[in-house]
């Protein structure tokens, strides 16, 4: 037996699909869930917008203003935190801004926030990179790129609604 939402929405990697996934399967129940995620990718921002929960701008529009990380340069063990800037000209419906650490060996680093009808203006976020090493992460030295997107709908995703707003990248750097 599979469980109830928490059980099945458990299962994603990224704690913003796990709480989008939980919101939108309580909503409609776990069998019409299932029913929907049997269809179409789990992509959670599509299935909300696909049940009229998550509103959808077709207009959406936004730039950077600044993505930067503080220090640029630390050895391992060092907290780098990042900082996103970002001025929407035209209401986003439901989106994200994305934020990807891409390590010189090892995966990627991903981290965002939900984006739910943001109305114009300039709106900032920032997230912590602590760099302890670890089995799965060793923090070797070298230079660290970090990505960050603003998107209407999941970035990356191919769906209807979804569109790459605005891009940037930066880096910091670990010492020996």
């Amino acid at each position: 037996m599979l469980g109830g939402c928490n059980t099945l929405c458990g299962y994603l990697n990224q704690q913003l699909e796990e709480v989008v996934c939980n919101l939108l399967c309580d909503y409609v129940g776990i069998q019409a869930f299932i029913k929907l995620v049997d269809t179409i990718d789990p992509d959670s921002i599509y299935i909300c917008e696909e049940l009229t929960v998550c509103p959808i701008s077709r207009n959406a529009s936004a730039s950077f203003k600044q993505l930067s990380v503080s220090p640029s340069r630390g050895s391992q063990g060092t907290t780098f935190v990042v900082e996103a800037l970002f001025q929407v000209n035209n209401t986003i419906g439901t989106g994200e801004l994305d934020v990807v650490v891409l390590p010189p060996d090892g995966f990627a680093i991903e981290g965002g926030t939900l984006l739910v009808n943001v109305k114009p203006g300039v709106y900032g976020a920032k997230f912590e990179v602590q760099t302890q090493p670890s089995e799965q992460e060793p923090f070797s030295p070298g230079q660290y790129i970090v990505q960050a997107a603003v998107c209407e709908g999941t970035c990356g995703s191919s769906h209807p609604y979804t569109k790459t707003l605005t891009k940037a990248q930066t880096s910091f750097f670990i010492t020996q």
